[in-house]
């Protein structure tokens, strides 16, 4: 795997089991506890926070933007 931004192959795989317990804050007013969530780059599992980023740039991979739709809706500003 190749960084999207700046083309490092110094990519690290995080991986954490949340034990039914992830917690968010977005913009400091919306909070979610709960599951992982899916399709926002945080994984597909809902026990399991996974996540790439580059050790260079420190750009998080996947897939970008993501939309206000597919955020749980505790998380919707």
């Amino acid at each position: 795997m190749t960084c999207k931004q700046c083309k490092s192959k110094r990519i690290l795989c995080v991986c954490g089991k949340t034990s039914d317990q992830c917690s968010l804050n977005h913009s400091n007013t919306c909070t979610y506890d709960g599951y992982v969530p899916g399709n926002i780059g945080l994984g597909n599992d809902e026990d399991y926070i996974e996540f790439d980023y580059c050790l260079d740039c420190g750009q998080m991979q996947g897939r970008f933007p993501v939309t206000e739709r597919k955020l749980p809706q505790e998380l919707r500003a």
